[in-house]
C-alpha cells in the first residue's frame, strides 16, 4: 500500500487530501485532536502532536514494518516544517533538510543567519523566560516603536508593537511570547514601516525556482497587536516591487541552501525596498494557497508541493494563471463574550462572488480580545472580475452574518 502523509488535520489540509484521493493515493493524517475535520476523510489517522518528531518517526516505522510505503510527506498551511523535514530524512524522500527548517522556523536563529549573510535585518535581541531583568534593561535603551514577538509560534501569538512604553503590558507580552514559544524565549525587534505581503516561491525536484504569487495582507495595528484583517490576491504592488520581492526571495533561499520545496516569505515593502519579516519552508496558511489564490488565478500550488514531495516534476501549468479574478478575504468581528447565536451564514453563502465561508467559532465559544490572528471568528473569501466587486461582495457577506455575544 502506498501512503502520502499529511501533517495536520484542519480545514487547510482538506484540499490536499482531496487532491491525493484523485491521485488514488491512501492518506495518513497526524494531528493531536482526534476530532479534527480530516480524521474522518483520511485512511489512517494518528493522534500525535504535529511537533512530536519522534512520535511521527515511530508511527512511520510501524507503517514500513507492514511492508507498506510512504511516498510523500507534506506540511502545508501548518507550522510543522521541522516535523516534515525529519520524516523526509528518515524516509529518504525529497524535502528540505532539518538543519534549514530549524533555522527559518526560529525567528531568532533566522535573524542571526540573515545578519551573517549580510541581508537587511532590524535591530534584534532574544531573551529567555528567566531573563526578564535583562529584557527590561534592554527596553530602556530603545526608542519606540519596537515589537516583542514569539520566537517559533504562529498566528502572531505573544506579539505586540509598542509605540510607547508600558512596563505592565511589556511584561505580559514577554511572558506570553515565552510561553507560546517552544524555545521558551521572546524576540525584541525594531519596527519596519510599510505594506505587508506573503511572497510564495517554490523549488521543483530539479532545483528550478518558481515565482508563485504575492498576496497583500491587511492588518489592524490600532491596539499594537498585529491582527490580520484580510487578504487580496493578486497583489497591488507595482511590477518593479514584485520583482524586487521575488529577487530577494530567490537570493535568501539560495543563500540558505534551499534546493527543493517551498520557500514562503512574509515581507514588508518599505521606502528602501522589501524587507523580510520571517520565512518558512512550508506553504502558506491563512487560506491563501489553499483557497484564495485558486479563486483568483486558478494556480495549483498544492499540487506542485504534492508532486515534489513524491520526487516528481510537476506540470508547469500548475503555476500558470487560468483565471483573471481578484480574490479578497475578511472576517466578522463580534464583541467580547460568549457566542449565543450565529445567523445569516447560509444566505451569505449563496451571494454572488462569495467563494467560501469558513466558520471557526460556534455557539458557546468565548470571544476574547483580538490579540492574535487565531481569534478570528470566520474567514470569508470573495472572488470577482474587479477588486471593487469582490470587496463589495465581501462587505455584504460580512453585514449579512450576525454573531451575537453576551
Amino acid at each position: 500500500m502506498e501512503y502520502f502523509w499529511v501533517i495536520g488535520g484542519g480545514l487547510l489540509q482538506i484540499p490536499i487530501i482531496e487532491k491525493l484521493k484523485k491521485l488514488d493515493l491512501k492518506t495518513i493524517v497526524s494531528d493531536q485532536s482526534i476530532d479534527c475535520v480530516c480524521s474522518d476523510i483520511c485512511d489512517v489517522f494518528f493522534d500525535i502532536n504535529i511537533f512530536n518528531v519522534e512520535g511521527h518517526i515511530e508511527k512511520a516505522k510501524g507503517i514500513l514494518s507492514r511492508g507498506d510505503k510512504i511516498v510523500g510527506v507534506l506540511a502545508a498551511g501548518i507550522d510543522a516544517p521541522i516535523t516534515m523535514s525529519a520524516l523526509n530524512e528518515f524516509l529518504g524522500i525529497h524535502g528540505v533538510s532539518q538543519s534549514i527548517s530549524k533555522i527559518v522556523h526560529n525567528k531568532a536563529k533566522f535573524r542571526k543567519k540573515m545578519a551573517q549573510l549580510n541581508f537587511p535585518t532590524p535591530d534584534f535581541k532574544e531573551f529567555r523566560n528567566h531573563e526578564y531583568l535583562q529584557f527590561s534593561d534592554y527596553l530602556d535603551t530603545l526608542t519606540p516603536p519596537f515589537i516583542i514577538k514569539n520566537v517559533d509560534s504562529s498566528a502572531s501569538r505573544g506579539t505586540k508593537i509598542f509605540y510607547s512604553r508600558n512596563e505592565i503590558i511589556e511584561r505580559e507580552i514577554f511572558e506570553e511570547a515565552c510561553l507560546v514559544s517552544k524555545s521558551n524565549s521572546c524576540l525584541v525587534e525594531s519596527v519596519w514601516v510599510g505594506t505587508e505581503h506573503t511572497v510564495e516561491t517554490f523549488y521543483d525536484v530539479d532545483g528550478k525556482f518558481y515565482r508563485c504569487f504575492i498576496t497583500d495582507r491587511a492588518f489592524n495595528y490600532e491596539s499594537g497587536y498585529p491582527v490580520e484583517t484580510g487578504l487580496t490576491n493578486p497583489t497591488k504592488l507595482s511590477k518593479s516591487m514584485e520583482n524586487e520581492c521575488y529577487d530577494l526571495a530567490f537570493e535568501v533561499s539560495s543563500a540558505l541552501g534551499i534546493k527543493v520545496g517551498a520557500a514562503k516569505f512574509d515581507m514588508i515593502c518599505t521606502d528602501e525596498g522589501p524587507r523580510i519579516i520571517e520565512m518558512t519552508t512550508r506553504l502558506s496558511g491563512g487560506f491563501d494557497c489553499q483557497y484564495l489564490v485558486p479563486a483568483a488565478t486558478g494556480k495549483d500550488i498544492l499540487s506542485m508541493a504534492i508532486y515534489t514531495a513524491m520526487g516528481k516534476l510537476f506540470p508547469e501549468a500548475f503555476n500558470v494563471s487560468s483565471k483573471n479574478m481578484v480574490a479578497v478575504s475578511g472576517s466578522v468581528w463580534p464583541g467580547d463574550g460568549e457566542i449565543i447565536s450565529i445567523g445569516g451564514v447560509d444566505k451569505a453563502c449563496t451571494m454572488e462572488f462569495i467563494e467560501n465561508i469558513f466558520m471557526r467559532k460556534k455557539v458557546g465559544d468565548i470571544i476574547s480580545n483580538y490579540n492574535d490572528c487565531a481569534q478570528r471568528v470566520c474567514i470569508i473569501i470573495a472572488a470577482a472580475p474587479t477588486y471593487e466587486k469582490a470587496s463589495l461582495a465581501l462587505s455584504t457577506a460580512i453585514q449579512t452574518i450576525k454573531v451575537e455575544t453576551r
